[in-house]
């Protein structure tokens, strides 16, 4: 019974801790996330065309290579 308690006393604490951690959470504003959404997508648009370069690039070479 005592081990029983003291899972249950664990688990009331670790609930407690997570809760007083969640507290200590800075959420971004709606302004905040849409600056961050528009980076990322940007940067995403900027690395998928910089890669598609390189792939043309190294595939007309490859090519070459291989005539």
């Amino acid at each position: 019974m005592d081990r029983l308690k003291s899972y249950l006393n664990q688990g009331v604490n670790f609930f407690k801790e997570a809760w007083t951690e969640l507290a200590k959470v800075h959420y971004p504003s709606p302004k905040e996330t849409m600056q961050a959404t528009i980076v990322v997508v940007g940067l995403t648009i900027v690395m998928s065309l910089w890669l598609g370069v390189v792939d043309f690039f190294a595939v007309r070479g490859v090519q070459m290579l291989l005539r």
